[in-house]
Formats: structure tokens, sequence, C-alpha cells
């Protein structure tokens, strides 16, 4: 987003006087990460502020929930998320993507929100344990690439990103970034609704505009997204933060410690990074609520903050125009009962599927480092003792036809005729079948129009067909048994092979 700090501008950390103010009082485990030997989790203080070592005594990590980080793309020599990555695209060129979701910005903002989702400390050279700590240190990245060089990207792209996020098994999709145009189209609105109708968690930065026109997000305009603006270390507005009626949630967003590419840290501050941690509350309560809507995400977010928490506001209530429903708080949200309402209570469409479903039978969202599971696999060995019961049948009734034919004509006490022509067999075979619908999760393609918008095919890899041909059973003339004729051993390998079709494959290979 714009007028991101980095460590360079630290000290511009000013104070922002505003109206009903509140200082908030921040506990937790604020030690355990502080006198920590790992200095890049030391520099956290959002761990502090988030009591996120009371987040993991809970068992929460969001272990397994796909979150797409739709930005500059990710770094994944990165060593903080070794493990962590999905397969992703590049769609800086919509009209024509690449698998290079390598990180190319300027200031690595793409693998610093990722960071701050799902880092995970790796081992340093010493053996120590060194690195970012994210919110959802167990969730998986979707790495998606809109922009080069900085945070601004192009409305093609992220339209084309939110299309490629949810038909690839995004539950949660992250954007921290501006738009080189106004994006209130009626495309970006059929993308962020197709999601949201999806069962997937939309996150959006709020800006940093506050002292330069403090114009919202015109994400922030499309009912349903959660809308992050940020706080300080202090518990205080982040100062160039957006303010407005349009925020929902708040989050730290000043002196942020972040991973950045080649297995570098830095310092940054922004919105950009109070929406990750947002979207790594989302991820561990999708985690430990699988059955849950995404409504109720979204519901059990906005209602257990920290001002409801301390009894500041009620739950459902907003706080004010600085912190929207108040500052996340995952300790709570984790341990609050389920929302009666499946609904989104931002709005939005409603709600088809919930967001575990997501990442059914998406074949893309594998780990880049295992082995993408195909609609082959097995298919051979689950059909071997059917194949062996077909060719042992096939070659008995063969033998027992040979036997009686042969039997016939001594009966007749004279040989036989000229073996009859065979019948005409068309083409042999079935028309070719359907490929089987590609990654795009339980509910394929939406059919075109259906949110305002085709999907777009071409952002998801095509899959061969995995099922061979099937032979055509060809059948013998009417009225003539199978007669063996000069040829007999010929037609009785024909008979073999024609009878057992597609199973017996390869191995009838070669027979004449």
């Amino acid at each position: 987003m714009q007028r991101e700090q980095r460590r360079s501008s630290r000290g511009l950390g000013r104070a922002l006087a505003f109206s009903g103010a509140l200082a908030l009082a921040f506990t937790g485990s604020g030690a355990a990460f502080a006198s920590s030997a790992n200095s890049v989790a030391a520099a956290e203080w959002a761990l502090n502020t988030l009591n996120v070592t009371q987040v993991r005594n809970l068992g929460a990590h969001g272990a397994g929930v796909v979150v797409a980080v739709i930005d500059s793309g990710v770094d994944p020599n990165q060593p903080d998320l070794k493990g962590r990555l999905v397969d992703g695209v590049n769609l800086v060129n919509p009209s024509d993507p690449t698998s290079d979701y390598s990180d190319a910005s300027t200031d690595s903002h793409g693998t610093s929100v990722a960071t701050v989702i799902a880092g995970y400390p790796h081992t340093a050279s010493d053996g120590s344990s060194y690195g970012m700590i994210g919110l959802a240190d167990k969730a998986d990245i979707m790495p998606v690439r809109v922009s080069d060089l900085s945070a601004i990207g192009s409305y093609g792209a992220t339209v084309a990103g939110v299309e490629y996020a949810v038909n690839h098994g995004a539950q949660v999709i992250n954007i921290s970034l501006g738009e080189s145009s106004d994006i209130s189209t009626p495309q970006m609105t059929s993308a962020i609704n197709m999601a949201l109708s999806h069962g997937v968690v939309v996150v959006v930065a709020a800006g940093n505009d506050a002292n330069s026109g403090n114009s919202a997000s015109p994400y922030a305009t499309i009912p349903g997204v959660l809308d992050v603006a940020g706080i300080d270390s202090n518990g205080q507005k982040y100062s160039f933060g957006h303010y407005g009626s349009d925020v929902n949630i708040a989050a730290p967003a000043n002196s942020i410690e972040v991973g950045t590419a080649n297995g570098q840290y830095s310092t940054n501050s922004g919105t950009s990074f109070s929406a990750p941690w947002v979207a790594g509350e989302a991820a561990l309560l999708i985690a430990a609520h699988p059955t849950w809507s995404s409504g109720q995400i979204v519901a059990t977010i906005i209602d257990n903050t920290q001002q409801v928490a301390s009894g500041t506001t009620k739950s459902g209530q907003r706080y004010n125009d600085d912190f929207g429903y108040g500052v996340i708080d995952p300790v709570t949200a984790l341990q609050a009962s389920e929302p009666s309402s499946a609904a989104n209570p931002l709005g939005g469409p409603a709600i088809t599927s919930n967001p575990a479903e997501n990442v059914k039978n998406s074949a893309s969202a594998s780990a880049t480092s295992g082995t993408t599971p195909t609609a082959t696999a097995g298919k051979s060995s689950s059909k071997m003792p059917l194949i062996i019961g077909i060719v042992v049948a096939v070659v008995v009734v063969v033998g027992l036809l040979i036997f009686l034919l042969s039997r016939g004509n001594r009966n007749r006490g004279g040989k036989g005729g000229p073996g009859g022509g065979g019948g005409g067999g068309g083409n042999g075979y079935y028309p070719p079948q359907a490929p089987p619908p590609g990654g795009a999760g339980q509910y394929g393609q939406p059919a075109p129009g259906q949110y305002g918008q085709p999907q777009a095919p071409q952002y998801q890899p095509q899959q061969p067909n995995p099922y061979p041909p099937q032979q055509q059973p060809q059948q013998p003339q009417q009225g003539y048994p199978p007669q063996q004729g000069p040829g007999g051993p010929v037609l009785q390998q024909r008979f073999v092979l024609i009878l057992c079709g597609d199973l017996c494959g390869p191995s009838l290979v070669g027979w004449s």
C-alpha cells in the first residue's frame, strides 16, 4: 500500500491525536518472545500484543489452511516459508500467466506479507532456531503475483488473481496492495463476490493515506470483505492508517518485523502488514472449525476483539472508526462458541460452501515440495485382479468354442469349408471420454455469467485426459458362430484382444 515506512523511517512514529482515543492495555506473554534467543522473533512486538504463546497453548497453528497472497509474489528461497508454499502463479500479464511467482518488488512486499501469516523459524547454521513467527505458522501460502516492482497491482491482474485463488482451493485471500486505477468495477465486484459465495474469507488492507485525503480502499466498498486498519505498539491508531465507517477491524501495523527475499529480514509499517494478522487469525479459526461457514469465521473475528474482551464495547457493536469492531484477539476468538447464523455479518452474496471445502479435489493446492496427485495414480494395480479374471474367462470360452467346432466338424465327417468373413466392426472405439474437471475445487468452474464475469480457465492448468479411449467390443455377424477358418490361431488371439478391450491395455500390444 502507499506510504508504507521501512526501517529507515522508523523514527517517524508520530502519535496522531484522535477524538475518543483509548490507549489499550495489552497483556500476554511478552517475556516469552522478548527474551528469546531468536532476535527476529524478539523484535515481533505483535506476538505479545496478540498473545501468540497462548494461541500455541490452545494448539492453534492453522495447519493445512490455504491462504492466497495476492501481491508482488513470494520468494521461494525465504527459509521461514520452507514447506509452506503451494503452487502459485504469475498474472502480471493476465493473458500470459506463468508459474514464476517469485517476488520482484523492491521491498519484498509479498514475501513480507506471507511471513507475517505463516513464517516459521528455520534452523540456523549454529543449530539454533531463527526467523519469523507467523500467526498461523502451519498454514499454506498460495503466491499470486499481480505486480512487479511495487505493491501496486493492475486491475486486470487482480481480478484474474482472485479468480485463480478461488478456482485453486484458497480458503482465505489477503490483498495488501493498492491499484493503479480505481477498481470499483463490476468485474472486480464480481470476482470478490465469487470468492465470498464460495466460502472464502477475503481480507484487505484499509490504506495509509489518513493524512492525505483519507480515501477508502476501493475493496472496502464491496460488502463482505474484512477491511483492516492499523495500530501501533502502544495500542494507538497507526498514524498513517486510513480510518472511517468502512473499517471493520484493526491489527498491528507499525514497525512490523518481516522476512524478505534471500533470507533477509527488515522492519516495515503500513496496513499492508495489519491485514495478514487478520488473515492469519482466519486461518487459525478455519483449521479449528472446519465445518463453520466463512460467515461464522468473520463473525467470530469481529465479535471477539480486545475491546469486547475488556468490556469496553459489546459483541457485535462497532467501537469507533479507527478500529471498527476492535483490535483482533485470536485467543478469545479461538475459545468462542459457534455463531448461530452462517451468514456473513458484513454482507455480501449468499455463501454456498464452507472454507474447508474449497481445497477438496484441488490438485493445485499440493505443496511444491510434494507430489501433485494425478487421476491415473494406482489405476493399473487396482484393476489387475479383474484383468486376470477376464483373461482367464476369455481363454476358457475360446478353448471351449474351438473344442465344440472341431468336434462338430468331425461329426459331420468332412472338412469344414472356408471360414466366413468376420462381421464389420466399425471404428473399434467409443468416443474419447471428456476430461475430468480440472483443479477448480469441489465446485468446479461456475457457468459463464453466473457471477457477472466468466471464469478464466486459461489460469487453471489443463489436466490431461487420464482415461484412454475404450475399445468397442466387436460383434460377430448375426447367425454365424465364430469360425476358425485357415487363420484360426490369429482369430483366437484377436478375439481375446477384442473382448479384453481397455482392461487388457498395454499387456496385449504387439499381438497380431
